[in-house]
């Protein structure tokens, strides 16, 4: 599956890009935040490019998903999330967290992500999978403590960390992430994030990773790391100012998008 993440930032009149985006980079899920523009029309524009999509079930406000893929089941709602399972065997849960920028509901987010991984571990174990993907906006970096920490989404930088599974502290097991997206930090690569804030407070990275996807480390053989991109333009347009930062007439975030090859590729 090839999943293209964006918070379209409310813009109306996003599907035009969007559709160029979807089509230009062969998504099969697309997961939206903020989206407020008519899905129906967005399917009748790739269906009129030859690409066939259909809206998942989810009651989640905060997120809307399509695709083109066929075995896509509902497996849990939920106020700021939702969770999928793909193909039987793949839990995809997409989620737009409460933003830091704007609210001081730090300890909210915390209880949030506390409840996010205790559903995806449930389900693991209804279904008997560790494949496990997390996508969406986190609305917090991966160096802060809800991506690392053990007790909230325990994302590590290094697969080959992650590949230990578990981290046993204070006698209680505590299962980990794999997130790709440190990789992104810096200035050895343009973009430098996914959200652009000039804050005039005493802390300030200017650029932030707030759009992420973690993933369990049994999935590394099938997660193409190459694949894995913070857009910047479609065919037609740039999604960047003259400044170089996110242009806000279109969205103040960039999209992602990554691939998990099928399972039968390595069964």
């Amino acid at each position: 599956m090839r999943v293209l993440f964006w918070n379209t930032h409310q813009n109306r009149n996003i599907n035009t890009i969007l559709g160029e985006l979807i089509i230009e980079n062969n998504a099969s899920i697309v997961v939206l935040a903020e989206y407020m523009a008519d899905i129906n029309e967005l399917i009748d524009i790739l269906s009129l490019n030859g690409v066939t999509m259909r809206q998942y079930d989810s009651c989640c406000e905060r997120i809307k998903l399509l695709g083109t893929m066929e075995d896509v089941e509902l497996k849990l709602d939920a106020s700021h999330y939702t969770i999928q399972v793909v193909n039987g065997r793949d839990i995809l849960c997409c989620v737009h967290l409460n933003s830091k920028l704007h609210e001081n509901h730090e300890s909210f987010r915390e209880i949030l992500i506390e409840q996010i991984i205790y559903d995806i571990q449930a389900i693991e174990q209804e279904i008997g999978t560790e494949n496990s993907i997390i996508v969406g906006d986190l609305n917090i970096n991966p160096y802060e403590a809800g991506c690392i920490d053990a007790r909230y989404f325990h994302g590590i930088p290094v697969c080959s960390e992650a590949e230990r599974k578990v981290r046993k502290i204070a006698g209680k097991n505590y299962y980990m992430f794999y997130n790709p997206m440190w990789n992104f930090l810096g200035d050895f690569q343009k973009p430098y994030g996914t959200y652009y804030y000039n804050d005039s407070g005493t802390q300030n990275t200017y650029w932030n990773i707030f759009d992420q996807v973690i993933l369990r480390p049994s999935l590394k053989k099938r997660f193409l790391k190459d694949s894995l991109k913070i857009l910047t333009e479609t065919g037609t347009l740039y999604l960047l100012d003259r400044n170089g930062h996110p242009d806000k007439n279109i969205s103040d975030h960039l999209p992602i998008i990554f691939e998990c090859m099928e399972e039968s590729y390595h069964g």
